[in-house]
């Protein structure tokens, strides 16, 4: 942006026009830091002049030192030159857009024009390029600021955006993360009823399919067994020890018909008997036997 530069013209006192015209041409050249040497030398030596502090504000602005340009501006806007408040006034916007402040920069682009028009000046040149300067510049912010604002309003939606975005995955992920650890407790509980069934069965075979040695009926008969041999051999030591009828003692021979019926009368005791013993071997089992 522009900044005006005012020519002090103060011939009457010699080391001091001296010095601002020495500042003025280092200026030119770009040179501020040896200008703003110069422009502050010829200060100490003259009394309060708004020219001088209007080139020293204008050489700390080329030096990129905003708040100490923006001090001494500030300063010749308040005295009365009505020109030099109209160039400060636009120099100073100048010094606020820098700095970030627009709409106060805004505000002194309207006060240069407004002072411009106030001198009255018909046909100066320099006094028409500061008001058209101004409006250009005027605009120029005020478009700046409708930019920065709807591309603050522009990132404020994306942010928006991208948050509800990030919401929606964090709360899918986590609905996934349930359906997840539900389906995985779901499957472990039916592994844990498996292997339940499969104890019971287990357990449920062992009980009814016990191993013959084992079981209390096969003990019975086996004990059964074990006294009715006794019996079967005591039986056919008292027939042996019967006396056996003669022919010569007077009594006949049996017939086999008869033979037959004594021997099928003498199993049927025998069995009889044996059937007394396993009924007896069963109540004497059943009352010693444990409710498991």
């Amino acid at each position: 942006m522009k900044v005006f530069l005012v020519l002090v013209s103060l011939g009457w006192i010699d080391p001091l026009a001296d010095k601002v015209r020495e500042g003025n041409e280092l200026y030119h050249r770009g040179a501020y830091d040896d200008a703003l040497d110069k422009y502050v030398n010829a200060r100490i030596d003259s009394p309060p002049l708004p020219q001088l502090d209007f080139n020293i504000a204008g050489t700390q602005y080329q030096r990129k030192k905003y708040d100490e340009a923006a001090q001494l501006f500030d300063k010749v806007v308040q005295s009365g030159n009505p020109e030099m408040q109209a160039k400060a006034s636009f120099n100073m916007g100048n010094t606020l857009y820098r700095q970030g402040k627009m709409k106060e920069a805004m505000e002194y682009y309207k006060k240069a024009v407004d002072l411009a028009d106030g001198l009255g000046y018909k046909g100066d040149e320099s006094i028409d390029a500061l008001k058209n300067d101004a409006r250009y510049n005027y605009e120029f912010v005020e478009r700046k600021i409708k930019e920065n604002e709807q591309k603050q309003q522009q990132q404020g939606q994306d942010q928006e955006q991208n948050q509800k975005e990030q919401d929606q995955d964090q709360d899918q992920n986590n609905q996934q993360q349930k359906q997840d650890d539900k389906n995985n407790k779901e499957d472990q509980r039916q592994k844990e009823d498996k292997n339940e069934e499969k104890e019971q069965d287990k357990s449920q075979q062992n009980k009814q399919e016990p191993s013959p040695e084992n079981t209390p009926e096969s003990d019975s008969q086996n004990k059964e067994h074990r006294q009715a041999q006794p019996d079967k051999n005591k039986q056919k030591e008292q027939q042996a020890q019967q006396p056996q009828p003669t022919p010569h003692q007077g009594q006949r021979q049996m017939s086999k018909e008869e033979a037959e019926r004594f021997l099928n009368a003498l199993n049927h005791a025998e069995k009889e008997t044996r059937q007394e013993m396993r009924d007896k071997q069963r109540l004497q089992h059943k009352s010693v036997e444990k409710d498991w």
